[in-house]
């Protein structure tokens, strides 16, 4: 998921462990743990390194965490996660100032939750974000990118090839996904 190269990148997100040895194969560069928890968080992590794959974490679903300055730095120097998900604006400039790469996650479910993603946004030190569920991600980005202009990510619900394209075509950098049919297709 590099936004400087101009590169389009497929981010497994694996939400049954036994689905982290195929992607591992993949030449994907990142994998998203979505079931992860404290006790199996640091042998994912460590498995994902060996295949020299990064790992981000959605922090808000690892089991057992405390989302306290001693859990923030738990990431950092003992799972060693490379990039971190969140939705709380406040926990993320948290990560963000220990050194952990940081993604925004906006969940557009109304223009209610519109308005609040925005005004987040506008305070968020993060690396970039991640505009869910993906067809309002697509409908929404560039409303988003006058407000802030990081790069860009669809999630949620991201299930066909067809959605993939249209995230590449309107300027997202990326998609996270847990259909493995996806995982492979070709992103330049």
């Amino acid at each position: 998921m590099n936004e400087k190269n101009n590169e389009f990148s497929i981010i497994p997100s694996i939400r049954m462990i036994k689905d982290l040895s195929y992607a591992l194969t993949l030449k994907n560069e990142y994998i998203l743990l979505s079931e992860a928890h404290i006790g199996n968080l640091k042998s994912l992590v460590d498995t994902c390194h060996k295949a020299n794959k990064k790992a981000i974490v959605n922090v808000e679903l690892i089991g057992g965490l405390n989302l306290d300055k001693t859990g923030i730095h738990l990431l950092k120097k003992l799972y060693q996660v490379d990039m971190v998900i969140c939705s709380s604006t406040a926990k993320l400039n948290m990560m963000k100032s220990i050194g952990l790469k940081t993604i925004q996650r906006i969940t557009l479910m109304d223009s209610k939750s519109f308005d609040t993603s925005s005004k987040a946004i506008v305070d968020s030190k993060c690396d970039l974000i991640e505009l869910r569920p993906g067809v309002y991600g697509i409908k929404y980005i560039d409303r988003l990118k006058k407000i802030k202009n990081v790069p860009m990510i669809l999630g949620g619900f991201v299930e066909d090839e067809l959605l993939v394209n249209e995230a590449r075509k309107t300027g997202f950098i990326g998609v996270t996904t847990s259909c493995k049919d996806l995982w492979h297709i070709k992103t330049k």
